[in-house]
């Protein structure tokens, strides 16, 4: 097997996975939607055990939330991954955080009555190329 691996955005961590990933899903809970700043946050969930730490460990910072840990770089604000004690020995993974993102697909939608209004039709909304700004958007 092919380790999976990732970094944050400035490369001080660096990380591989040393199992197959269980689950991809998108959260919708408020905590989420709060830590990452965007709408949902999509994880790859495997064992906690399973995540090696290759570069950088110095540069991850730890936050206790509720009754969860996050972890994200303290260099760039990389959000890595994610513990909570609801699921203990798990780990979530955010899935941009993973060099090859596109190989995985969230099975599962979560927290789903947090979930914002138009995240289900996001697919109707006008997609332009990359580089193109339009105008009174």
């Amino acid at each position: 097997m092919d380790k999976t691996k990732g970094s944050c955005a400035c490369s001080a961590v660096e990380y591989q996975l040393n199992s197959e990933v269980m689950n991809v899903v998108n959260c919708h809970c408020d905590m989420c939607k709060n830590h990452n700043g965007s709408s949902f946050s999509t994880y790859a969930v495997l064992p906690f055990k399973s995540i090696e730490i290759t570069k950088g460990e110095e540069f991850i910072q730890e936050y206790s939330a509720g009754t969860g840990k996050k972890r994200f770089c303290k260099r760039c604000g990389t959000p890595l991954f994610n513990t909570s004690e609801k699921y203990p020995g798990a780990c979530m993974v955010f899935l941009g955080t993973l060099s090859s993102p596109s190989d995985y697909v969230p099975k599962v939608n979560v927290w789903c009555e947090s979930q914002l209004t138009w995240v289900c039709g996001v697919s109707e909304i006008a997609s332009l190329p990359q580089g193109v700004q339009r105008k009174n958007a």
